[in-house]
């Protein structure tokens, strides 16, 4: 069943004595319900309303998920059916929820409320244009407005849950929306480990007081290298990697602070040029505010130099997902 432009049903709607209001042919109403138990049992559009809310935790990547509901609270009589492009998908009663598969996309989500005995409006009530994500789970909460007519409103997963928990399957009719398929289990999402921090010297990276990578030691080429390569075994998705640079209090605080800065960003290339082009990296300099050791004498000589060791220092800073 598709809405033309002019909001005109093409299916041509039955008597008023269609239950709800929804009027398909015999082959689009579905024959099961459930019992007060939660089992399914025969029935037909009578008993509209079948399990209680349950899904899966995610859809894969080239799948979206939307979740429409209506709270049991609402009273505006009659169903309020949904439209996904045009094309019917369900007609939610309060206390009802319905589900629907689609490939990632634009799409325009439309609702109306239809009385049983009245005859159907020719338009909707209200359409939502919304992104659906790969993925991703949308929820849809039909919001009753006043003269009979309704809305669909995103709602955050937090907020939603609490209320489509308590709501049940609409099982009484078939969508009749072309592009829908059925719902993949994706599987539990990827644990998405707190950032982990790895700590590199400065003075094994770069000459004392350098910050370009004409001045990066072989050493320090190879630690990098050995850190792509620990990267992408131990990551299944890297999120983001900021590196952070870090100098010593002695000198010039400005000088140190382009110092700090500059090597960080010199890292970053390296990073992004020899293994991790496309993963998002960023650097950042923060001189020598944040020190290791804070006891060391800031007057330079070999000794403070050398106690000031690890002060000077790259700090790179991963998030992500991480392999079991």
């Amino acid at each position: 069943m598709k809405l033309t432009k002019f909001g005109i049903v093409q299916t041509l709607f039955a008597t008023s004595s269609c239950v709800l209001a929804i009027c398909l042919t015999a082959p689009a109403l579905a024959a099961t319900s459930t019992d007060s138990g939660g089992g399914q049992v025969g029935s037909s559009i009578d008993k509209p309303l079948g399990d209680r809310f349950a899904m899966f935790e995610r859809v894969p990547a080239q799948q979206t998920r939307v979740i429409f509901y209506r709270p049991k609270m609402q009273n505006l009589p009659g169903a309020a059916t949904v439209y996904v492009n045009g094309y019917y998908h369900a007609s939610l009663i309060p206390g009802g929820y319905a589900e629907i598969c689609l490939p990632p996309n634009k799409a325009e989500l439309g609702v109306r409320i239809v009385e049983a005995g009245r005859s159907p409006k020719d338009s909707l009530d209200t359409i939502t244009a919304i992104t659906l994500n790969g993925g991703q789970t949308t929820f849809m909460r039909v919001r009753e407005q006043a003269s009979s007519r309704a809305v669909l409103q995103p709602v955050a997963a937090a907020e939603a849950l609490p209320d489509v928990q308590s709501t049940r399957q609409q099982i009484h009719t078939i969508s009749r929306v072309p592009e829908a398929s059925e719902c993949v289990d994706g599987g539990p999402a990827p644990v998405v480990a707190k950032p982990q921090q790895i700590n590199l010297a400065a003075d094994a990276l770069f000459a004392f007081g350098k910050s370009d990578r004409n001045s990066m030691s072989l050493a320090g080429r190879q630690s990098l290298d050995n850190l792509i390569g620990k990267i992408k075994g131990d990551y299944i998705n890297v999120d983001r990697i900021n590196v952070i640079g870090h100098a010593d209090p002695l000198g010039n605080d400005t000088i140190n602070e382009r110092l700090s800065s500059e090597r960080a960003v010199t890292v970053r290339d390296y990073l992004q040029i020899n293994g991790l082009q496309g993963t998002r990296i960023t650097g950042e300099g923060r001189g020598a505010r944040e020190p290791v050791v804070a006891n060391c004498s800031r007057v330079v000589s070999p000794t403070s130099v050398l106690c000031n060791q690890p002060n000077r220092r790259v700090v790179v800073e991963i998030t992500g997902a991480r392999r079991q």
